[in-house]
């Protein structure tokens, strides 16, 4: 039985640059498949030219796609027009994504489920999701208890799991989780774009990560031609900081802004975080001007 390889392509967060160069990468050694884990867009500018890359997918090669929480935002919002996304640093970004998005981009994420089973004669069955089977914003940390309870129950020896940042391969009692990093705003290795191949024999699947160089610059670029850096300022610089570096700051910055805006004014309503304490937030955490 040949070697069976299924590209697993995950959290692409709207970079096309770092989704272009992985999928010419996969391409090179012929994969059978292509796994798509979700979080197609958000962060990074132009998710239409993201997504246009993923119907070109979808049309010329076997794709199999579920969404993410960021997919789910999208949706939710819609069902929600009194959920209020203003042009901030808290939910720019989220309204600029919004607003770039087609009826056709709505219908393809309605059509997907958080999860999967993936099954084929001669080969392991095995489970995948964005976040988790119940929640895709669910976080299946490493030595999480909420981890350790799913792969203790699961009925299959392998789980891929998407939503975090960063390429790992752990087991728990003999069953394998991993994790196939990110394409877009990329944790760890200098922020160098990443996704996984699986080779799948009788005996089971073998998990294969890349980490890829790719033209950070360009995605920069597109944060000012776009906008988006005007629409969600601080959220910008947070975001091309992690393209650049690997290193992700935005939940700290997003804590220390509401910690701020609790000391003074005694409440926070989001998003109506007031961006001088985002400004005091990115030099705490040590996020400079994007521009070089």
């Amino acid at each position: 039985m040949k070697d069976y390889k299924i590209a697993v392509i995950g959290d692409i967060h709207g970079n096309h640059a770092g989704l272009e160069k992985c999928l010419e990468h996969a391409l090179k050694q012929n994969p059978d498949e292509f796994l798509f884990l979700g979080d197609y867009i958000s962060d990074c500018p132009n998710p239409q030219k993201t997504m246009k890359l993923v119907y070109e997918m979808d049309r010329n090669y076997v794709c199999r796609f579920i969404r993410g929480n960021r997919e789910d935002y999208m949706l939710n919002h819609r069902k929600n027009p009194g959920e209020r996304w203003t042009y901030s640093s808290a939910s720019g970004s989220l309204l600029y994504t919004y607003e770039n998005l087609t009826e056709k981009d709505f219908r393809f994420f309605e059509s997907l489920d958080i999860k999967g089973f993936y099954e084929k004669a001669g080969y392991p069955s095995f489970r995948y999701c964005h976040g988790s089977f119940v929640r895709s914003n669910e976080i299946l940390e490493p030595d999480g208890e909420n981890t350790a309870h799913l792969m203790k129950n699961l009925d299959v020896d392998l789980l891929v799991s998407g939503h975090v940042h960063f390429q790992e391969e752990r087991i728990y009692d003999g069953k394998k989780l991993v994790h196939p990093g990110a394409v877009g705003v990329s944790w760890y290795f200098n922020g160098r774009t990443q996704y996984m191949m699986l080779h799948g024999a009788k005996s089971g699947w073998e998990a294969e990560f890349f980490r890829l160089d790719y033209d950070v610059e360009k995605m920069v670029k597109e944060f000012e031609t776009s906008g988006l850096n005007q629409k969600a300022p601080a959220w910008s610089k947070i975001t091309i900081h992690t393209l650049r570096t690997g290193s992700d700051q935005n939940l700290n910055c997003l804590n220390y802004a509401k910690e701020l805006c609790q000391r003074a004014q005694g409440t926070v309503i989001w998003p109506d975080i007031p961006e001088e304490y985002w400004s005091e937030a990115l030099k705490k955490f040590g996020i400079e001007d994007y521009r070089k």
